[in-house]
C-alpha cells in the first residue's frame, strides 16, 4: 500500500468516525470534531515536521479548538485508539458485569439456602458431544480470525441466559480484548418484531452518542460482539400464528436474511444467538442459506443436552433418590434441581423422599419468608390462593408482566372483600396498613419480581411458579380453558412435567380436549411433558432437535406414520416397532435404547449413514417373521426390564409398556402376572411405575435364565 492509499484509508477511517478533514498534507492530516461547544482538532502525523506542526496546532488553538498531535504508526493501532476511545470500553464491561451481578443476585434470591452456582452442560459442539468448558469454547470461537456465527440451542430453562451472562461475564473481565459486546436478551425487549429494529434499538440505547451506522460498521469489524438471548422471541413475535419450531419457508428467509445483512464479504463480524430448539436452524432452508449468504463465515452449532439428575445433585443425592425409589420422570425442572443442588444433605433428606414434597417445601420457603420480612398477616394457604387467582387475572389479560401501578390495583380487587379481616389481625392500630398499602405488600412478595432492572414491571419469580398456579386453576376449572392462550398451556404444561404422575394426568385430561387448535409441534411437547409418550397418531409430520431421554417411551398404542426425524437424540428410551412405520431418520444418534418387537412385518424405516447407534432399532422393526408367543409371563414381563445391549436390569417401567398388547386374554394374564410378582416381593408399584427388587435379582435371573 503506498503511503497516499494509506493517508486515504485513514481519513475515511476518521470521517466514519464523524471527524471532518480540515487541512490535508503529505506529511499530515488535520480532523476536526465539533459536538454542541466543543471544538477539538485532531492532527495525524505521518512525517516529523515538527515546527510546521506545531505552526498549526496554535492556529487551531487560537481559534478555540482542542488540539491533540497523534504520531501514526500504523492504521490498526489508529482504528484501536478511535474505538476504544469512542466506544468507552472500560464504561461498557463495567456495566455488563453490573448487570451480571444483578442477575446472579435474582438466580440466588431463588435459591434461599445457596448462592447462584453455573452448572456445567452436556452439550453437542456441532456433531461432537463434550461435557465442560462450553463458557471457555464459545469465548475461544469468537476470538478466532474471520467471521463467526455461533448458535446455541437449548430447551426451556436449560441454560440459555445463563450461558449468555457466564460469556459477557468471561468477556468484560478480560482486560486483553478491545471489545464492546452488546448483549440483549430479547425476553426483555418487546418493542420490536424483526432483528434489524431490536438491533437499532438496542444500538440507541447502548451507544447513545454514536450513530448507528458506525457501531453497525465496528459489528462487522468484529469489534462489537453480538449476544442475542432468546431469538426465537422474534421467531414466536413475527409468525404470531406459529410456533417456534416451523415456519414456512419465506418466514424462515426472511428471520435468516436479516442477520445475513451483518455478514458482508471479508467482514469479521462475531454473533452468539441462543434459541430454543426450532426449524430455522436446520434442514435444508438454513444449509441452503449458509451456503449463499454466509459463505466465508465460520457457523458453529452447539445444542445444550438435558442435563441428568447427577449433574446437578451428585453422587450421594442420587442415592438418596434411588433408596427411596423416586421415580426420575418427576424431577425435571430446572428451578426444581438447582432448589435441591442449594440444600444441605440433612435437609435433602428430610424433604426429598418425593417430589411433590420438595414442591410444597420450595412453595413454603417463599410464602414462610413473606411473613416474616414483611410482617404479613396471611397464612400460607391465604397467600397461595390469592398468587394463584393474581395468575388467573395474568391469563385473563394476557400479559406475564405489568407496571407496577396495575399489578397493585389487580391486588387490590383480588382482597378486596376479605380487607377487613386481614387488617383486623394487626392488633397494635398503627401498624394497620391501608388496602393500597397492604396491596403494595404483596406486589413486593417474594414469588414475584421485577422483570428487568431498567422497568419497573412486576411478574412471577419463574415460569415454574406461574406454571403451577396456571396448572391448578386448570384443573379447578376457574377458568374458560378457550380463551387460554398457547403460551400458558405451555408454562403449565412444563412446571406440571416436574410434578407426579397423579398431578401430571389430571393437567392432561384438562389440555388435552384443547390442545387440537396448537399445531403438531406443541401437541407434541405437552404430550410428551405431561404422559411420557403420545396420544395421537402424527401422519407425515418433521421432528427435527429433539431429544428423547430415559423417560420417554413409545408404546404402540399411537403411532407415528410416515413421520420424519432429523438431528434428534434417542437416549435410553423405550421404542415399540409398531410405534413407528414408513419413518425416516436422518443425522440421528441413538443410545442405548431399548427396543421391544411386536409386530411380525416389516416397519420399512429409513436410517442415512450419519445416523448412528440404530442397529439393533432397524433389524427388529425389519424383522417379518411371526412373533412367539410365550407361555411363561413372568419372564415375559421382567424381560422388558432386561436392556440386552448394556447388560443391565433397568430400575423401574411403566405400567403401560409391562401391559402392552392387543390380545385380551393376554392382557389379562400380564396383569394377574403382575399382582404375583408384587406378592413375591420381586417388583414394587409407585403411582403407574412398577419397580425391581434389588434384593431379588437372584431370583430375577432365574427366571430369566441368565
Amino acid at each position: 500500500m503506498t503511503v497516499q492509499e494509506e493517508i486515504n484509508k485513514i481519513s475515511r477511517l476518521y470521517k466514519s468516525y464523524g471527524f471532518t478533514v480540515a487541512k490535508k498534507m503529505d506529511f499530515c492530516i488535520v480532523f476536526t470534531y465539533t459536538n454542541g461547544y466543543f471544538y477539538n482538532a485532531e492532527i495525524v502525523e505521518f512525517k516529523k515536521e515538527n515546527e510546521y506542526v506545531k505552526k498549526i496546532k496554535n492556529d487551531y488553538e487560537d481559534l478555540g479548538f482542542s488540539v491533540r498531535i497523534s504520531e501514526y504508526s500504523s492504521y490498526n493501532r489508529t482504528h484501536d485508539f478511535l474505538f476504544k476511545g469512542f466506544f468507552g470500553i472500560k464504561n461498557i464491561n463495567e456495566r455488563l458485569i453490573r448487570e451480571y451481578d444483578s442477575f446472579k443476585e435474582l438466580q440466588s434470591k431463588k435459591l434461599f439456602e445457596s448462592s447462584y452456582e453455573y452448572i456445567e452442560p452436556t452439550y453437542f459442539w456441532n456433531s461432537e458431544i463434550k461435557k465442560g468448558k462450553l463458557i471457555e469454547n464459545i469465548f475461544l470461537q469468537i476470538e478466532n480470525d474471520g467471521a463467526q456465527l455461533i448458535i446455541l440451542e437449548a430447551a426451556a430453562g436449560y441454560g440459555k441466559t445463563c450461558t449468555s451472562y457466564e460469556l459477557i461475564k468471561i468477556m468484560a473481565n478480560d482486560e486483553r480484548l478491545q471489545y464492546a459486546p452488546i448483549f440483549t436478551e430479547l425476553s426483555k425487549n418487546r418493542k420490536a418484531a424483526l432483528f434489524r429494529y431490536v438491533l437499532l434499538d438496542e444500538i440507541d440505547k447502548k451507544f447513545t452518542s454514536l450513530s448507528s451506522q458506525l457501531v453497525l460498521q465496528e459489528i462487522r469489524n468484529g469489534m462489537v460482539p453480538l449476544i442475542i438471548d432468546g431469538f426465537d422471541e422474534l421467531i414466536s413475535r413475527s409468525s404470531p400464528n406459529m410456533s417456534n419450531s416451523i415456519l414456512q419457508e419465506d418466514d424462515s428467509q426472511t428471520m435468516l436474511d436479516t442477520i445475513a445483512e451483518l455478514f458482508d464479504e471479508g467482514c469479521k463480524t462475531k454473533v452468539v444467538l441462543t434459541s430454543r430448539k426450532s426449524a430455522i436452524f436446520t434442514g435444508d432452508i438454513f444449509n441452503e442459506w449458509i451456503k449463499y449468504k454466509l459463505p466465508n463465515c465460520n457457523v458453529t452449532r452447539i445444542s445444550i443436552e438435558e442435563p441428568t439428575i447427577q449433574d446437578w445433585l451428585g453422587y450421594e443425592k442420587l442415592q438418596f433418590l434411588k433408596t427411596q425409589r423416586i421415580p426420575f420422570t418427576n424431577i425435571v425442572n430446572p428451578i426444581l434441581l438447582a432448589f435441591m443442588r442449594s440444600m444441605s444433605i440433612e435437609k435433602f433428606m428430610e424433604k426429598c423422599s418425593n417430589v411433590e414434597k420438595v414442591i410444597d417445601y420450595y412453595f413454603e420457603s417463599l410464602l414462610n419468608r413473606e411473613i416474616e420480612r414483611q410482617a404479613l398477616q396471611l397464612s400460607k394457604i391465604e397467600q397461595y390462593e390469592i398468587m394463584k387467582l393474581f395468575a388467573k387475572d395474568f391469563v385473563e389479560f394476557d400479559i406475564v408482566s405489568e407496571e407496577l401501578s396495575f399489578v397493585k390495583e389487580l391486588f387490590q380487587d383480588i382482597i378486596h372483600e376479605k380487607f377487613n379481616d386481614y387488617n383486623e389481625r394487626y392488633y397494635i392500630t398503627e401498624e394497620r396498613p391501608t388496602e393500597q398499602e397492604f396491596a403494595t405488600k404483596l406486589a413486593g412478595h417474594a414469588l414475584l419480581n421485577r422483570t428487568s432492572p431498567m422497568k419497573n414491571q412486576i411478574g412471577f419469580i419463574n415460569d415454574f411458579i406461574f406454571g403451577i398456579f396456571i396448572g391448578e386453576i386448570m384443573i379447578e376449572k376457574k377458568i374458560n380453558m378457550e380463551e387460554v392462550g398457547e403460551k400458558y398451556i405451555d408454562i403449565a404444561c412444563t412446571a406440571y412435567a416436574s410434578r407426579s404422575s397423579i398431578n401430571k394426568a389430571k393437567l392432561l385430561d384438562v389440555v388435552l380436549p384443547y390442545i387440537r387448535k396448537l399445531n403438531y409441534e406443541q401437541q407434541f411437547d405437552v404430550e410428551l411433558k405431561l404422559a411420557s409418550t403420545i396420544q395421537q397418531d402424527y401422519k407425515e409430520h418433521y421432528f427435527s432437535n429433539r431429544s428423547f431421554n430415559q423417560d420417554i417411551y413409545f408404546d404402540g398404542k399411537y403411532k407415528f406414520q410416515n413421520c420424519t426425524f432429523r438431528n434428534c437424540t434417542f437416549n435410553k428410551c423405550y421404542l415399540m416397532t409398531s410405534a413407528f412405520e414408513e419413518c425416516s431418520f436422518y443425522d440421528c444418534r441413538f443410545y442405548d435404547i431399548s427396543v421391544l418387537r411386536d409386530t411380525n412385518y416389516n416397519c420399512r424405516l429409513i436410517f442415512s449413514n450419519n445416523c448412528s447407534g440404530y442397529e439393533i432399532f432397524a433389524e427388529k422393526a425389519a424383522h417379518e417373521d411371526p412373533l412367539i408367543v410365550e407361555e411363561n409371563y413372568e419372564k415375559v414381563i421382567l424381560s422388558k426390564f432386561y436392556n440386552s445391549r448394556s447388560q443391565v436390569l433397568r430400575d423401574a417401567l411403566h405400567e403401560r409398556v409391562l401391559l402392552n398388547t392387543k390380545d385380551s386374554q393376554k392382557h389379562q394374564e400380564l396383569e394377574r402376572t403382575l399382582e404375583n410378582l408384587k406378592k413375591e416381593n420381586i417388583l414394587f408399584k409407585y403411582n403407574h411405575q412398577w419397580v425391581i427388587n434389588k434384593e431379588k435379582i437372584g431370583e430375577i435371573r432365574n427366571i430369566l435364565g441368565k
